[in-house]
């Protein structure tokens, strides 16, 4: 028989965080939030990327160490697509990890190797310091530098620690996936969600995927929110045989899936049993099966 599906999500812990006024003072790991239109980039700097990779499942951070009226005043009021067509992206990097944004649904497993990874954190890396090389003006108070892109002489002094310049190698090409070294695009229209992916790095076989770290919303209004993990999974069929039930699920590339079960409505879904086995997601959809002998059971997944 078919059971019924009740998911349960975790609650959402509101998390903020002060501004904090200190100079640029851009450190490996550091989250770079950068809005460009071609024509300038508007970049701050949030500080250690821990503050959202160091979140539990379900938490949400509104973000806050960064000045919406610094891109409107940069870009103009209306930062949609169908106004000054400004985008927005996060990348945070380290000798040994990278963090990439994507509004693309990542199917396969992304593996760089180190010599991938090494040119992301290059890249990375090099829009954190490059402004400073440049003595690039900044606002110490925002942790931000408006860089203007192009141009020659002394109007376009600046462009070459732009981020546009840099992860395009001066070539302006290839812009939206990091210059072609991310297999994705990492940059969003506002409004609009961002996926941050943690992108890994492994001599190992099979290689590990990618792993969803959690995802931003924008608001056309300048709200920026982050919810860690996964995305909850959306149930596709529910069947049984004999004293098996099958729950089939959407998955995201690289988190695992468990399922917890009950014959009772009414208890905390966090006390219900968890079956023991796991499966890795891939970004199609999988199955769990759960043996018991009960005539009715409800399940729900809880993705990891």
């Amino acid at each position: 028989m078919k059971n019924i599906i009740k998911i349960s999500l975790a609650s959402l812990v509101l998390l903020s965080a002060a501004l904090t006024g200190r100079a640029w003072t851009y450190a490996d790991g550091d989250a770079l939030l950068i809005f460009r239109d071609g024509t300038h980039d508007v970049e701050f700097d949030l500080g250690n990327v821990s503050q959202f990779t160091g979140l539990t499942s379900g938490q949400t951070k509104v973000v806050t160490n960064w000045s919406f009226n610094l891109v409107t005043n940069t870009f103009g009021a209306d930062l949609t697509i169908n106004g000054d067509g400004v985008t927005v992206l996060l990348v945070a990097a380290t000798t040994t990890n990278a963090w990439l944004s994507s509004v693309d649904p990542n199917t396969t497993a992304y593996n760089p190797g180190a010599a991938g990874l090494g040119s992301i954190y290059g890249l990375v890396s090099s829009v954190g310091l490059r402004p400073i090389t440049y003595t690039v003006p900044t606002n110490a108070t925002l942790q931000s530098y408006v860089i203007g892109v192009s141009g020659s002489g002394n109007a376009g002094k600046y462009k070459y620690a732009s981020y546009d310049y840099i992860v395009s190698g001066g070539t302006y090409n290839a812009i939206t996936k990091l210059g072609g070294v991310a297999p994705f695009v990492d940059e969003e229209n506002i409004p609009g969600s961002l996926d941050l992916w943690s992108i890994q790095s492994s001599s190992s076989t099979p290689q590990p995927p990618d792993n969803l770290v959690g995802t931003f919303s924008f608001t056309a209004n300048g709200v920026l929110t982050f919810v860690a993990g996964p995305r909850p999974s959306t149930i596709a069929n529910a069947t049984r045989l004999g004293t098996i039930s099958t729950v089939s699920f959407s998955t995201t590339v690289g988190n695992t899936y468990t399922l917890a079960y009950t014959n009772k409505l009414g208890g905390a879904p966090a006390t219900w049993p968890v079956d023991t086995t796991t499966l890795t997601g891939d970004g199609t959809v999988k199955s769990l099966n759960h043996t018991n002998s009960a005539t009715t059971e409800f399940y729900r997944v809880i993705a990891h």
